[in-house]
C-alpha cells in the first residue's frame, strides 16, 4: 500500500502550479470564468479531474487565468 495526501490549494489571481501528483482536479469557486492552459474554460461551479494510472505522476505544469474577481481551488493527491 502507498500513502498519500491531500493538498488543497486555493487562489484568487492568475497563476501556476506543477502538479507532481497522481490526481489534480480543478474547480471554479469564484464567478468569473478560469482559463486553464489557455484551451480550457471553467466556468463558475465547474470542475475537472485529471486522473493517472496506478504508477503513474503527471508531471504538468497548469496555468490558469483569472479575469475579475475570482477564485479557483486546487485539490492534488500526492503520493510519498
Amino acid at each position: 500500500m502507498q500513502n498519500y495526501k491531500i493538498d488543497v490549494l486555493n487562489y484568487r489571481e492568475t497563476g501556476y502550479v506543477n502538479s507532481d501528483c497522481a490526481d489534480i482536479t480543478f474547480y471554479n469557486t469564484g464567478s468569473v470564468d478560469v482559463v486553464l492552459n489557455g484551451a480550457l474554460t471553467l466556468t463558475p461551479g465547474q470542475s475537472i479531474v485529471f486522473s493517472a494510472n496506478a504508477g503513474e505522476i503527471d508531471r504538468t505544469i497548469y496555468r490558469w487565468t483569472i479575469s475579475g474577481v475570482g477564485s479557483l481551488t486546487i485539490f492534488r493527491k500526492i503520493y510519498f
